[in-house]
């Protein structure tokens, strides 16, 4: 007994800095974003937008996969001897793999940077940006290695830690580049230049501090596997590759999207600089807004991974079944507190955040899905940790294909408005796919006396929100979020605290 309360002491200690980490990371990126905002304007964000969309191509292929099969084959071969011998092989096979992809990604990105500039982002002299993006593919690979070994040892917090210098180091270097050569005034294409400078260097610094903490830090028993190294690199490739094959698909299919919704704005409006706005304001200001309280499930997402692919592996799944239903009811409640206080406060949120009201309808219409958009996301996750990549990648290609087709068909006749209807149509039919598979495969229900409790503590905790804000409506905008956005927060924590407890 003594030992299993020690162990839920050390997961609700492991759970609570990783908690504080991911707000830490989204805090600090939405700041960076709203700095970014005021030196960029909607224009040069847009413009942003575009180049990490081509990145995110490649990043998908640099790094897909390997996070997650890592994580979860180590710890099932942790769960057979508690050694680590097992998931040491696993780490070097996965390294071996995430080098060569790695390279391949970094070195199609770098020689092809021009035709790349050209045709997807549609300024040539974005060719540069592209290049030092490319550096980062190899480093970025074997970080997501490295970040799901530590993470199937229940080591969580490191891989946060590495987030946190990554993000730090991205920002202060991005930061001084703009002081040092761009304090009056730079063109957008040399904006983007500095900010991705420092994202590339941040991921070199993320990979050293991993490494290093491998090397020094990672404690436990090594044990011996006389598993074949090769037979290892065919595990984690079974495991990687459905996962990845998604994630390119994907990736390749938003990227187009994101591509083309410029011109179909152009289309609609005739005005490339205004295009680029609309499309900055809603991909590069209202949807990471939405999804910054998104850090709390994030955090508790990484810490029931290792656990739920070790119940996975167990002939009995009944006590997978029943962690899975409780990560998905304090998701469902969570994210019905998040998506009403977005509709409650669209204008304040903004005004707070951007100081302006360019996000607000985007924001308001937008926040009716962002339930769906946590559910589903989360959903997602759990998929592919219990073995269902498969049916992930068959979702993601038809959401994709989708979006693809109303982006051709609907934008040029309705612009960022017509946009931000399809945005709510594609959540939607993803979250009906996703959710629907998961519910199939393990059986849970989320009906009952538990969700009526969660769903008054929903109720309660906008109520209050509500009311709040109707007392300090003349309050600067940044006031009356904190204060609203935090009584919301401890209603639903101290009605809503036994879901919560439970994961």
């Amino acid at each position: 007994m003594g030992k299993i309360k020690k162990s839920m002491g050390g997961v609700a200690v492991a759970a609570g800095i990783l908690t504080l980490i991911s707000f830490g990371l989204k805090g600090m990126g939405m700041l960076f974003r709203v700095y970014l905002s005021g030196r960029m304007g909607s224009t040069g964000l847009g413009l942003y937008q575009l180049i990490m969309s081509v990145y995110s191509v490649f990043a998908t292929f640099a790094t897909s996969g390997f996070g997650v099969a890592v994580s979860r084959l180590a710890a099932e071969k942790l769960g057979k001897d508690g050694k680590r011998g097992g998931a040491l092989r696993v780490l070097f096979a996965s390294s071996a793999l995430a080098v060569l992809m790695g390279g391949i990604a970094g070195a199609v990105l770098f020689f092809g940077a021009r035709p790349f500039a050209e045709s997807m982002v549609g300024d040539g002299g974005t060719a540069a940006a592209l290049r030092v993006l490319a550096l980062s593919m190899p480093f970025m690979s074997l970080s997501a290695c490295l970040k799901g070994y530590f993470t199937a040892l229940g080591q969580i917090y490191k891989p946060a830690v590495a987030s946190l210098f990554e993000q730090c180091a991205k920002i202060g270097i991005t930061v001084y580049i703009f002081s040092a050569f761009y304090s009056g005034t730079g063109t957008a294409t040399q904006l983007c230049m500095g900010v991705v400078a420092g994202i590339t260097a941040g991921e070199c610094f993320s990979y050293i501090f991993l490494f290093v903490l491998y090397l020094f830090f990672s404690g436990g028993k090594e044990g011996k596997d006389t598993q074949p190294f090769m037979q290892s690199v065919k595990e984690v490739g079974g495991v990687t590759l459905p996962i990845a094959a998604g994630a390119y698909v994907t990736n390749i299919l938003h990227s187009v999207e994101s591509v083309l919704i410029p011109s179909r704005f152009v289309l609609f409006g005739g005005d490339r600089a205004k295009a680029l706005a609309d499309f900055g304001v809603i991909r590069g200001m209202s949807i990471p807004l939405l999804f910054f309280p998104y850090a709390f499930l994030g955090a508790l997402l990484s810490i029931q991974v290792p656990r739920v692919s070790r119940l996975n592996v167990m002939e009995d799944k009944g006590e997978r079944d029943r962690t899975i239903g409780r990560i998905m009811e304090l998701t469902i409640g969570f994210s019905a507190v998040c998506g009403g206080f977005f509709l409650l406060f669209a204008k304040p949120v903004s005004l707070a955040v951007y100081g302006s009201t360019e996000c607000t309808s985007s924001l308001w219409m937008l926040a009716w899905v962002t339930p769906l958009m946590y559910v589903e996301t989360m959903a997602d996750g759990l998929l592919k940790t219990i073995g269902q990549q498969k049916r992930t990648l068959l979702y993601s290609v038809i959401n994709s294909v989708f979006r693809i087709g109303a982006v051709i068909l609907f934008i040029p006749v309705s612009g960022a408005q017509g946009y931000i209807w399809l945005l709510i149509a594609s959540n939607t039919l993803s979250f009906a796919l996703c959710f629907g598979r998961l519910k199939k495969v393990t059986g849970i229900k989320l009906l009952g006396g538990r969700c009526v409790k969660t769903a008054a503590a929903v109720l309660l905790s906008l109520g209050g929100a509500y009311a709040a804000g109707r007392i300090c409506y003349s309050a600067a905008p940044m006031v009356q979020t904190v204060i609203c956005g935090s009584l919301a927060a401890v209603i639903y924590i101290l009605f809503g605290g036994r879901v919560i407890n439970k994961c």
